[in-house]
């Protein structure tokens, strides 16, 4: 008897990415999303941020609505700020439908070692 398995096909219509890059003391914060269907389609984002340090803590939150074509993926937002080895950030991205439905989700969390 032979038994062949499958994954089932994916539900999930995106996917959703942080991208960080270090330019000396900054940090770039570039969320993305890509459109895993075959039709274009329209999402909402938001993008936030938590970062506490020596110097305090900030917040910063940005949303807002993107098209994006078949099998594309399209920055969404970009964000820079001052993070050294010491500071604690975390970063939340959230893709949603145009109801509000969670799509998909990325995070990184830094927390220096003490």
């Amino acid at each position: 008897m032979l038994l062949i398995w499958q994954s089932p096909p994916s539900t999930t219509p995106c996917q959703a990415r942080i991208e960080l890059q270090r330019q000396g003391g900054l940090l770039i914060i570039t969320g993305h999303c890509r459109n895993l269907q075959p039709i274009a389609a329209r999402y909402r984002y938001e993008m936030a941020l938590q970062r506490e340090s020596a110097g305090g803590h900030s917040r910063n939150t940005q949303q807002g609505e993107v098209s994006v074509a078949p099998h594309q993926e399209v920055s969404l937002s970009q964000t820079q700020i001052n993070a050294g080895p010491q500071d604690t950030y975390r970063i939340y991205l959230s893709v949603f439908d145009t109801e509000g439905r969670t799509l998909a989700q990325d995070s990184i969390f830094q927390t220096p070692a003490r």
